[in-house]
């Protein structure tokens, strides 16, 4: 059940990436027009003219799911969590295996901040943006599911372990909100008897919980409630479980899917609650809003995959990824497996 449940939630947010990154910056009524023959995409597509990241080929996952990826190969390594194993898999998503999805795929901000843990940051000060508003973005919070994997049924230490791995790039209170909402739904997630329910309050939990931590260590900044706006994303999601058209649209216009944590952290907790926890359903919900596709697809597909394990997705999906990708998922999983 525990391996089920890791591999679920790895391939799952792989999924997600993969489907999201094509359709990243894209509004709904482009995805249909550009990339589904007027319809929802509900496959791998390549990127179309004008993608965020046309270097990507179909099937490719992009910076969410390689940059947690190489956090995972790294946890394993060193036994769990610590700052020396979160700089260690940032420097290898940049530097090594993983540095084709780091070049293509890196935000600007989440970039600088990497090359200045190694030192070779550029001469220029990009810390001039005001205040902290540039990290604000869901970086963190894409690969914090992690955290909540490691640690099931606690979400506390998946709080805590949140902090540790978003610190580096992202000092910032509600991208670290964000964070901690995302690795305590997961967590929640990994328990024998869960549901969206509870994972909702897990993430409500962690969201809270994850901004006053955060407060002690990382840096202030404006903007809307993480915690506050996953109520309103989850009662969007519940009023509109039974019409997709109508549930990407209302998450768009009201809540956002864009790249701030406090749209994109909600909007996958709302996906995740209309599709009713449904795992290929949590995913074309959230990757058919556009925007930030891939890290909304990314978190909300990581939590419904540890949730129902990989009963609700079909095999091909795992052989196909892992070829395209060059990763293991399945010895990953069984790796995470025997740590936890």
């Amino acid at each position: 059940m525990k391996q089920d449940k890791v591999l679920g939630a790895l391939l799952a947010a792989a999924i997600g990436d993969a489907m999201g990154a094509p359709l990243d910056s894209l509004p709904v009524y482009l995805i249909k027009r550009l990339c589904g023959g007027g319809e929802f995409v509900r496959d791998y597509t390549a990127p179309p003219e004008g993608a965020l990241a046309p270097e990507l080929k179909k099937g490719m996952v992009s910076g969410s799911f390689s940059s947690a990826f190489a956090a995972v190969e790294a946890f394993v390594r060193h036994g769990g969590i610590s700052d020396q194993a979160v700089t260690e898999s940032l420097l290898e998503w940049k530097n090594g295996r993983y540095k084709f999805y780091f070049d293509c795929c890196a935000d600007p901000t989440t970039r600088y901040c990497i090359q200045k843990l190694e030192g070779s940051a550029p001469a220029e000060d990009q810390d001039k943006f005001t205040g902290f508003q540039k990290t604000l973005n869901s970086g963190a919070a894409a690969r914090a599911w992690v955290a909540g994997l490691l640690h099931p049924g606690d979400p506390d230490r998946a709080v805590r372990d949140a902090l540790v791995m978003g610190l580096p790039t992202h000092d910032n209170v509600i991208a670290l909100s964000g964070a901690c909402a995302v690795a305590a739904g997961t967590a929640c997630a990994m328990m024998e008897r869960s549901d969206t329910g509870r994972i909702v309050e897990a993430g409500l939990y962690g969201a809270q919980t994850g901004y006053r931590k955060a407060l002690e260590v990382a840096g202030d900044a404006a903007g809307a409630s993480v915690e506050k706006r996953i109520r309103l994303a989850v009662r969007i999601g519940l009023s509109c479980a039974n019409d997709l058209e109508r549930c990407v649209n209302e998450m768009t216009d009201l809540v956002g899917t864009g790249s701030p944590a406090n749209e994109a952290v909600p909007a996958a907790f709302g996906f995740l609650v209309s599709a009713g926890g449904d795992v290929m359903e949590t995913i074309y919900r959230s990757v058919n809003a556009g925007n930030a596709s891939s890290a909304v697809a990314t978190m909300a597909g990581a939590m419904a995959g540890a949730l129902r394990g990989c009963a609700g997705l079909p095999p091909r999906h795992l052989e196909y990824l892992s070829d395209v990708n060059g990763m293991d998922l399945a010895g990953t999983a069984r790796a995470v497996s025997a740590l936890i």
